[in-house]
């Protein structure tokens, strides 16, 4: 095929345009729905036309419009409906319901996995039996078994093995609000069908082993052995990052931990990811070219070890990828070819996307790619030209220095520049010549720090482009800003790869002596120590990250306009040319590269200030319901865009779970107030918020607002009563005393006003004593009016604190939020009538521990003439007032 001049680098990173065509087509596929054959056959067709015009320059345009085809076939082919016998389309369709009691016959795809209170199993289910009555069935479930380390052991439950278990599988949402992600959606991504939880191994039948894959079931059974091995030799703090990182298991890993790696920036290094297979690829790679100098052998035991690594770690789509771009780039190095990393970035994202086509809106994908094409297209041209003009010599290509600034050239030459080399160079020259370097430090200093200065100038260079570059997905997936990553990303990757080695060498020294293993465990301990210092530090100091919301609809437009700047400035880093002697106006240049960093600044400044996130104040009164599962949480937004947050929810199985030694340990889980609560603000486009009130110290109402107070700049916090010695409350209040977010306390006859709305507190009466209880009868009640509406807000109050506000005074209201989740024990008959709302909202999850709401609350309130909702079948409910109408809005109709 001949060069097309209008497209002169098609033939130099051919791979790269077709990748990129190819996912322009799965990109068009959201767009338009075609039948099948439609890109099939214009993808066939064209490249036909392609090879019989090949010696025609447009025979280009015709491949690359080919491969764009093809690609919208792949998603095409996807798209379709899953197959009728699969779990998830059973499930989804309500042939059988979410906690409907089955019996799941199938066979294990691994083994069980354990964790700190039980173990997992992931099963390739075949046989669904309900009722009396059996299907066949396809897809894979996961099943938790509460302590069921021993008892697997005694049903000798391996990779492979035939069980039949009865529990209930789960297929439903969680939550339903705007910005939280799907449960079925995350599902999906794992390629699991449904989960599920035993309530005993002994609903566990063994009934066969299956033949399996022995190298693979020998691969198990070491990683399940270097588990027993880092958990009986070293801390669980050690032992969680050391499974995590090294065999991707982060059920070991507890929530302290994993938050200074999230708030630094580094958590990628505790998930297995292209990271870790590029090193250990590398390290075997090495390792082999001392035995054999045969590439083939090389890449053959390369490859097999890390695709048992893979394997063996889950071989979770993300690690899946990061092999296949090792053996491609392998691949390449076998066959004499040169490597060139856009032509493997395009093959292996053909491979991957022709895999999965969806793939290409995973956010781990995307995460990979840009960080990999950061690297490729400005990290790797940049560390090549520097150290090219630190370690000039006179040579034929160039015989005169880089022209270059000065500061520049004496920067390069002292992280690069190497006397001793250059010395042993010149004597083997027919000619001699004397060169001079000035690099900044002197040689007997720069000598000895030299490789030091050397990994610390590519690795902040490496990662700050890495970073600035990913900025967007960091925000939009993440909502998070690492300030300190740059920095703890070099302290992290040294201190955890000697942590790496010194715990696996120890792990498999234990196997003959205990005594000899010993120095090693103790050296990866004080490794695991030393480098949680500094991140400890950033934390400590809130200097490690922040939290920001996202731009919605038409605002996302900010973030692929910011790949512009980028772009332009990979460009200039390709054409730079250090030894270029001819001369050209500085001017021009700077007409090129300043209008581009300067652009590259106001995104970043527009997306890290955010100016137009937030919804603009419209003189109307807000209220939201969220949906928390079993608790409250509720945003009231006034006509001035003051926001107050009622309360945030909080999980129903807050408690820590027990070592085996008795020490409690809080897994590494997205608590409701990270995971539901702040997902909703930060759609909102908020990263502040005005005023937080916790009702009362119940979990399932205050535990939600600690995470809510990390994420967000409060202003201030107010409580009814402040228990010290309530733990949920003390929690709390020390996460405001460290953030330095005003206290304040509210009782009954105290009004606010905001944005021209009144606030009356009616509950609960004031008290200066300390060790007041905070529980439901003395939740905080506030009566919210504006002009002719009035919204009752209650906690949790039940008959008692009823009858004191039916008491007190008016409390008619056109909403209220029903007491206590709909309980029996609140919604009294001269409540409700006192009351007589238009509308009632129940905050609930779907299914509810304690059975709320009751049938018969419920009823008396539509007996009232109420139209009931419970937040776990609308999701979140919105209603707004000008002080006259009433409107409403449902998440789910």
């Amino acid at each position: 095929m001949p060069i097309d001049r209008k497209l002169p680098n098609f033939n130099r990173y051919p791979m790269f345009w077709l990748g990129l065509s190819f996912a322009g087509g799965i990109l068009i596929s959201r767009a338009i729905n075609l039948e099948l054959w439609a890109p099939v056959t214009a993808s066939i067709g064209l490249g036909l036309i392609a090879f019989i015009f090949r010696k025609r320059e447009y025979a280009v345009y015709l491949v690359l419009v080919a491969f764009g085809a093809a690609g919208l076939a792949s998603a095409t082919i996807q798209s379709r409906p899953a197959a009728a016998d699969r779990i998830k389309t059973i499930y989804d369709n309500d042939i059988v319901r979410s906690g409907d009691p089955v019996e799941v016959e199938g066979v294990l795809v691994g083994r069980p996995e354990a964790s700190i209170d039980g173990s997992f199993l992931t099963m390739r289910a075949e046989i669904l039996g309900l009722r009396g009555s059996e299907m066949a069935v396809t897809g894979n479930v996961r099943l938790f078994v509460p302590y069921a380390r021993n008892d697997s052991a005694q049903l000798d439950l391996n990779y492979g093995s035939r069980i039949r278990v009865s529990c209930k599988l789960d297929r439903d949402e969680a939550f339903l609000n705007p910005g939280v992600i799907p449960k079925k959606e995350i599902l999906d991504r794992q390629q699991i069908d449904a989960t599920g939880a035993v309530k005993s191994s002994k609903l566990i039948e063994k009934l066969a082993d299956e033949s399996v894959f022995l190298p693979l079931a020998w691969v198990y059974d070491q990683r399940a052995r270097l588990i027993d091995a880092f958990r009986a030799n070293l801390s669980p703090r050690a032992a969680g990052v050391m499974i995590a990182s090294l065999l991707g298991d982060k059920y070991f890993l507890d929530k302290e931990t994993a938050d200074l790696f999230r708030d630094g920036g580094t958590f990628h290094i505790l998930v297995i990811s292209g990271l870790h297979i590029t090193i250990i690829g590398g390290l075997l790679l090495l390792l082999i070219r001392k035995i054999t100098r045969d590439r083939r052998i090389q890449m053959l035991i390369t490859v097999s070890a890390l695709w048992a690594y893979t394997l063996a770690v889950g071989a979770n789509v993300p690690v899946v990828r990061a092999t296949l771009m090792f053996t491609v780039v392998l691949a390449s190095y076998v066959i004499y070819r040169q490597v060139s990393l856009l032509n493997s970035l395009g093959i292996c994202s053909i491979v991957l996307l022709v895999w999965r086509p969806s793939d290409l809106f995973e956010p781990s994908f995307q995460l990979t790619f840009i960080s990999v094409a950061a690297i490729i297209v400005l990290a790797y041209p940049l560390v090549d030209a520097f150290n090219r003009i630190g370690t000039w010599t006179p040579n034929a290509a160039t015989p005169f220095p880089p022209n270059v600034p000065l500061w520049l050239r004496r920067l390069c030459e002292t992280i690069y520049w190497n006397g001793d080399a250059w010395e042993i160079e010149s004597r083997r020259n027919v000619w001699s010549a004397r060169i001079f370097k000035s690099p900044y430090f002197a040689d007997r200093l720069l000598r000895g720090l030299q490789r030091t200065a050397r990994y610390l100038f590519e690795g902040v260079l490496v990662s700050l482009i890495v970073q600035v570059s990913m900025l967007p997905l960091s925000v939009v997936y993440f909502h998070r800003v690492s300030v300190s990553s740059v920095i703890l990303n070099l302290w992290v990757g040294v201190f955890i790869a000697v942590e790496s080695v010194a715990a696996v060498v120890g792990a498999l020294i234990a196997r003959v002596s205990d005594l000899l293993a010993a120095p090693f465990f103790s050296l990866a301990e004080f490794a695991d120590r030393l480098m949680l210092i500094l991140p400890r530090m950033f934390a400590d100091n809130g200097l490690a990250s922040f939290r920001l919301p996202a731009y919605v609809g038409a605002g996302r437009a900010v973030y692929f306009l910011y790949a512009l700047p980028l772009l332009i400035l990979a460009i200039a880093a390709a054409k730079w040319k250090p030894f270029d002697l001819k001369l050209r106006s500085p001017w021009l240049k700077l007409a090129v590269l300043a209008p581009a960093m300067l652009t590259l600044a106001a995104f970043i400044s527009i997306i890290v200030v955010h100016p137009f996130s937030s919804p603009r104040p419209d003189g109307r009164l807000h209220f939201d319901f969220l949906d928390v599962g079993q608790g409250d949480s509720a945003l009231v937004t006034f006509p001035d865009g003051t926001t107050l947050l009622v309360d945030g929810g909080g999980r129903t199985n807050y408690k820590a779970a027990n070592m085996a030694d008795g020490e409690p340990f809080l897994p590494d889980s997205r608590g409701i107030g990270e995971a539901v609560v702040s997902e909703f603000l930060w759609y909102r486009g908020y990263s502040r918020i005005d005023h937080i009130l916790a009702t009362h110290a119940d979990a399932d109402h205050i535990q939600g607002l600690n995470d809510v107070a990390k994420n967000f700049s409060i202003g201030t916090a107010a409580f009814g009563r402040m228990p010290l010695a309530d733990p949920e409350y003390a929690e709390l209040a020390a996460v405001l005393n460290r953030r330095g977010i005003p206290i304040e306390s509210v009782a009954r006859g105290d009004h606010l006003t905001f944005g021209g709305v009144s606030i009356e507190v009616l509950n609960p009466n004031a008290t200066g004593d300390p060790t007041a209880v905070s529980d439901n009868d003395h939740s905080v009640v506030l009566r919210i009016s504006m002009g002719e509406r009035a919204f009752l807000l209650t906690g949790d109050i039940e008959r008692s604190a009823e009858s004191e506000l039916v008491a007190g005074g008016p409390i008619a209201a056109d909403l209220i939020k029903v007491p206590h989740h709909g309980s029996r024990t609140s919604s009294t008959p001269d409540f409700v009538s006192a009351v007589s709302p238009q509308i009632a909202v129940i905050s609930v999850g779907r299914t509810s521990p304690f059975g709320h709401p009751h049938k018969d609350v419920v009823d008396r309130w539509r007996a009232a003439g109420t139209e009931v909702m419970t937040t776990g079948e609308r999701g979140t409910i919105s209603v707004s007032t000008d002080g006259h109408d009433l409107e409403l809005r449902r998440f789910q109709q």
